[in-house]
């Protein structure tokens, strides 16, 4: 292995520790939303949440990538220190633009959703303004930061916002009683603090020069980048609204706790896409690379399909387990853990599709990226008319993951044709057939044993297909092993 690779999955490795950390706070803080708040209360949240997903596209435009590809290609530190100001002075501006638009028509827009309880709702939409302006500032330090390959400082810097945001939500809401706009006030106050530190490390490169030129550039550049982010946002995010629609904030807010709970698999899967592009650029002059990315899909198949059954079998009972009249989750949302392996499985077939992304990369073809998202998203929105009213959070659970299978499906055969890879199909249909029939046992077993005898068979069961798929030589763990030893 080169030192180059080594160094790569190093750097890549700590981002996706910070990555990890920072998506990690939902998880971690669920117990306190579900004991705290109704799920009306959190189905508000969860809506509004949706609109800031959506609506931080606007205010980035696009400008995360271009900046990241200006800043690189830099020749000198001036320029350098042009484009970080530049973007910076652009980006404050426009987002102050933005956000007092949003603010003026605050009240209009919270009309839009129908709140329940119209005051809390129009009360979200207006901090929203204020949360999208520091969401969209206190990115940009983290860029340059990881444009320089500075992976330790972009560690330190994420664990910092982790820790603040934790310690706020504690405060305003267990202390303070600020309710669930406390969510927002606590990440508020985390960007401020970690965009402060940031400006410190990076300060060097800070200036209050503008150039138009430059700007002017930035925004060609990042504009392109804008429409797929749209699509894959509102695959993710529009199940929400459909149930809101049908029928009512309970229901979202019990959807969304449940979503949560096998969010810890979305944490994996956005790890995977921090560090991949990178990765499978630097293989692309490799005369081997076919090979070598055959092998990684493998090793990626069966890895995703191992966290799907330990996912599926633990989150259930685990969350069920209660302290007095405490519980992971409550019992109020209980009820939805239905759709946790969906989702699970949704964000399983989600990382294939980034995996499979590399072939549009090497054959110059990336306005394949467009269509098939544009595809998904259509296919997304009849789904969700059709299954939601039928079948309700299942439905909207099973709409997200057929979407992301046919993008898979779709990806991969226009793969075949602009650049052909021997995929390792045989042991791949192992892997997967020896999943689907250790969960089948699971859910024989589900319906027998209590909670404490049924994470004792599932731990068994587990065990059991990684030594099967070791004894069918559909995975090495000696090779499991050695790269773990290697890249560590």
């Amino acid at each position: 292995m080169s030192r180059h690779v080594k160094d790569l999955f190093s750097q890549t490795t700590i981002y996706g520790i910070g990555l990890f950390a920072n998506k990690a706070i939902s998880f971690v803080l669920l117990p306190l939303y579900t004991y705290y708040f109704a799920p009306a209360e959190l189905g508000v949240y969860n809506i509004v949440q949706s609109v800031w997903l959506f609506v931080i596209l606007i205010y980035l435009y696009g400008q995360e990538t271009a900046f990241i590809k200006f800043f690189i290609d830099a020749e000198n530190e001036d320029e350098r220190k042009s484009i970080y100001s530049t973007t910076l002075l652009m980006l404050i501006v426009t987002s102050l633009v933005f956000s007092a638009v949003l603010y003026f028509l605050s009240a209009p827009l919270a009309g839009l959703f129908k709140f329940e309880n119209p005051q809390t709702g129009l009360k979200l939409v207006k901090i929203l303004g204020l949360l999208l302006f520091t969401d969209t500032l206190f990115r940009f330090p983290l860029l340059l930061i990881r444009a320089e390959l500075k992976a330790a400082s972009y560690l330190y810097l994420t664990l910092l916002s982790v820790f603040v945001n934790i310690i706020a939500n504690f405060l305003l809401i267990v202390y303070l009683k600020t309710g669930v706009e406390g969510i927002f006030y606590s990440y508020i106050i985390s960007c401020v603090v970690t965009f402060i530190a940031g400006l410190a490390v990076t300060g060097r490169y800070l200036g209050l020069t503008f150039s138009f030129e430059k700007a002017k550039r930035l925004v060609a550049y990042g504009n392109k980048f804008i429409y797929i982010g749209l699509f894959i946002l509102l695959i993710d995010v529009s199940d929400r609204f459909f149930l809101k629609y049908f029928f009512n904030e309970d229901v979202v807010g019990i959807y969304s706790a449940n979503y949560r709970l096998a969010s810890v698999m979305s944490l994996l899967v956005a790890a995977f896409r921090f560090s991949w592009t990178p990765y499978f650029l630097n293989l692309e002059k490799n005369p081997e690379n076919r090979k070598m990315i055959s092998e990684i899909f493998t090793y990626l198949v069966f890895a995703g399909l191992l966290m799907f059954l330990v996912f599926s079998f633990f989150t259930a009972p685990v969350v069920k387990i209660s302290f007095g009249k405490f519980s992971l989750l409550d019992p109020r949302y209980q009820g939805g853990l239905v759709i946790v392996p969906i989702v699970l499985l949704a964000y399983f077939f989600s990382g294939m599709y980034s995996a499979m992304s590399v072939a549009p990369f090497y054959a110059n073809k990336t306005g394949e990226l467009f269509f098939v998202t544009f595809f998904g998203f259509v296919i997304n929105t009849f789904l969700n008319f059709i299954l939601i009213p039928k079948y309700i959070m299942t439905g909207a659970a099973l709409s997200t993951l057929f979407t992301y299978l046919f993008m898979l499906i779709y990806l991969y055969v226009r793969s075949l044709k602009i650049y052909r890879i021997e995929f390792e199909t045989a042991r791949i249909l192992i892997i997967s057939g020896f999943a689907a029939i250790s969960y089948f046992i699971y859910l024989l077993a589900a319906s027998y044993f209590d909670n404490i005898n049924l994470i004792i068979i599932s731990i068994l069961i587990t065990a059991l297909y990684i030594f099967i798929l070791n004894l069918t030589k559909a995975i090495k763990l000696t090779t499991v092993k050695s790269i773990f030893i290697k890249r560590t």
